[in-house]
């Protein structure tokens, strides 16, 4: 199965993404998952056996739950997810002012908390 990934949202209190995709045949899903690889718009997601390929190239992706993607869903996702970065016009800092588990900003901004100090 391919999966063609149409947004995805960070959620840095869990460490979890939240990937909007949709397959060759128009059905629309949203996949919860953990791990370093982060799936951008525009990337293919293809499955394997138990593998999860990310544009042909072995992940770290471990899916937590597929639910059925709706505009509705996607957006309370997006509100309560509290990543400053989500959404249409990131931050050029990340203003976040709790704890994320991600090792390091999905999309590469520094801690604002950081750079003051």
């Amino acid at each position: 199965m391919h999966y063609n990934v149409m947004d995805s949202l960070m959620c840095p209190l869990t460490g979890t993404v939240f990937s909007g995709v949709i397959t060759r045949k128009n059905l629309k899903l949203i996949i919860w998952y953990q791990g370093e690889t982060i799936v951008q718009a525009g990337d293919v997601l293809s499955s394997t056996g138990k593998e999860l390929l990310v544009n042909g190239i072995a992940s770290d992706v471990k899916i937590i739950t597929v639910f059925p993607f709706n505009r509705a869903n996607w957006a309370l996702l997006s509100s309560r997810t509290g990543c400053p970065a989500n959404g249409t016009r990131p931050p050029s800092a990340c203003h976040r002012l709790d704890t994320c588990r991600f090792a390091s900003c999905p999309y590469g901004l520094e801690k604002l908390a950081a750079m003051e100090e």
